[in-house]
């Protein structure tokens, strides 16, 4: 009678702590058994752990932001993925400089800044990913950019070709966190599922804005020296770094992890807690189902093995017209480093064209979901890929059949219009398609997509320099086409037999019949 006294007591100076603004806390409490004392000794008194919650209406919750503060979050991690998948493209245009300096053979070796890159890219968000579920978003992504920041310097100061390649891969490493995690802090702030997707919408666009960006700085930059390249996406980072300063962190959990860290402090003990902490799994565990769970998926999964397969040929081809566009602005029509930038220029044109069709479709989409709640939404995604998939094909067949010097320049260059629209409406489509199919394993199965796009960029462009040799850029091109031809059915197949394909599934049965909590950590964790 007299501890249920001392609960009590100890339970009403919290609420009215909580009524006067401060710390709140939620008393639907767990119990405790302590074993020894404050000497050592044994004990057989409970102490009461008490789960730390947001109030109704708190600012202090991401989701009661102003939509000022919540819109400074995507459009810093729109910044930071746009530097992180620009350096991944940044050596370009800078192969031949490299050569010289470096004096390594012509042929494959030349892929090579890129895919060390790209393996980093690999790498980084199996382990990024659940550390800032664990510290919080800001961390993660403060600390990964300022080391970024210094291998990049490294980069930029290699003595040689080995230093530079192992530079390359340590700074893919470090820019991979923000591709990661961006898509958890909009979910962090956004909980209107409309806004949300138009918050993911600016930043996906990221994905090809980052990439077009880097050979069009190191064309101008070029004729300084190759150096300048590095030096400018180290500038370009500082800005980042600057304006990601700012940015208070967006995971509630932290948020309220560090609020019971700090009524633990006051008042002495182990008492009050995060709701996700009494719980949870370990970080050990957390990052043995981040790393295994996306290559089940992709293993046992057709819906995600086929957008694996779809999503990582139209990103290996981009790093392929990487080595392609050289041979043709430059080789037939004559063009510096810095104009052959142009079809990066008109590339995003054709993505931001994209972009507003999106935006405008997805405001059709939701009037369908609300005219017919009993369907299932995500095949709404679908009809973007079915129109971005045939642009991105007849793109490729009038790259390369209209890349002859009796053609003007203008009519291979406009071809990149058709391309930049249909990368980025195949990647929009692709990437929502999946995330509402699997739900709270979203992540996972954008991880696995993530992972295949990277190991597609920085392996199958390997290969083009012995393509053009062989075929010319003309069937070069038309072999790319035919293929992207042959997947561009896919979302086609996913409208006609996707339910079918599910419902032979037991991986997806069981998500609608018997989730899982317990792994629910995961869920805010997108990568694109």
């Amino acid at each position: 009678m007299h501890r249920e006294t001392e609960l009590t007591r100890e339970k009403t100076h919290d609420e009215h702590e909580a009524a006067d603004g401060e710390l709140p806390v939620d008393h639907e409490s767990q119990s405790t058994q302590s074993d020894t004392d404050s000497d050592g000794r044994g004990s057989s008194s409970q102490d009461e752990v008490v789960a730390v919650n947001f109030q109704p209406g708190e600012p202090a919750n991401p989701h009661n932001w102003s939509m000022a503060k919540k819109y400074y979050v995507p459009l810093v991690g729109t910044l930071l993925s746009i530097n992180s998948t620009m350096g991944s493209s940044t050596p370009a245009n800078e192969i031949p400089a490299l050569r010289e300096a470096f004096h390594f053979p012509d042929g494959p070796q030349s892929i090579l800044p890129a895919t060390t890159y790209l393996i980093g890219f690999v790498l980084g968000p199996l382990v990024f990913a659940p550390l800032s579920e664990q510290y919080g978003r800001r961390p993660v992504l403060i600390s990964t950019l300022c080391l970024y920041i210094i291998f990049t310097m490294g980069t930029a100061l290699s003595p040689n070709w080995a230093a530079f390649l192992i530079f390359r891969f340590l700074s893919g490493t470090f820019a991979a966190p923000p591709m990661s995690v961006t898509g958890g802090s909009i979910a962090d702030v956004f909980d209107d599922p409309v806004v949300r997707g138009r918050a993911n919408m600016l930043w996906s666009s990221a994905t090809l804005l980052g990439p077009l960006a880097g050979p069009v700085i190191a064309g101008y930059t070029y004729q300084y020296s190759w150096r300048w390249a590095f030096w400018a996406s180290m500038i370009f980072s500082g800005i980042c770094l600057f304006t990601l300063v700012f940015q208070p962190e967006t995971l509630a959990t932290k948020i309220l992890r560090d609020r019971a860290a700090k009524l633990n402090k006051e008042k002495g003990g182990e008492r009050y807690m995060a709701p996700a902490d009494m719980d949870k799994p370990s970080l050990l565990v957390t990052l043995k189902i981040t790393t295994t769970r996306p290559l089940y998926l992709l293993c046992t999964e057709m819906l995600v093995a086929l957008t694996c397969v779809y999503m990582a040929f139209v990103y290996a081809v981009f790093y392929m017209l990487l080595k392609i566009f050289p041979n043709i602005f430059s080789g037939i029509y004559g063009f510096t480093p810095g104009e052959s930038g142009l079809a990066f220029v008109m590339m995003f044109g054709g993505s931001s064209i994209a972009n507003v069709v999106g935006y405008f479709y997805d405001t059709y989409a939701q009037t369908l979901v609300r005219r017919h709640p009993n369907k299932h939404a995500e095949y709404l995604r679908l009809p973007l890929a079915c129109v971005g998939g045939p642009a991105f094909v007849v793109s490729l067949f009038w790259l390369g059949w209209t890349s002859r010097l009796s053609i003007h320049w203008i009519v291979p260059l406009l071809s990149m219009l058709p391309y930049g629209f249909g990368y980025q409406c195949i990647f929009m489509a692709m990437i929502n398609y999946t995330a509402d199919a699997y739900d709270i394993y979203a992540s996972s199965a954008l991880a696995a997509l993530a992972a295949c796009r990277s190991i597609a960029g920085a392996i199958i462009p390997l290969a083009v320099d012995s393509m053009l040799d062989t075929l010319g850029i003309a069937w070069s091109c038309t072999v790319l086409a035919l293929i992207s031809c042959v997947l561009s059915l896919v979302p086609f197949g996913f409208i006609v037999w996707g339910e079918k394909i599910r419902a032979a599934s037991n991986f997806s049965k069981n998500l609608q019949n018997e989730p899982h909590p317990e792994l629910e950590l995961t869920r805010s964790v997108s990568i694109v």
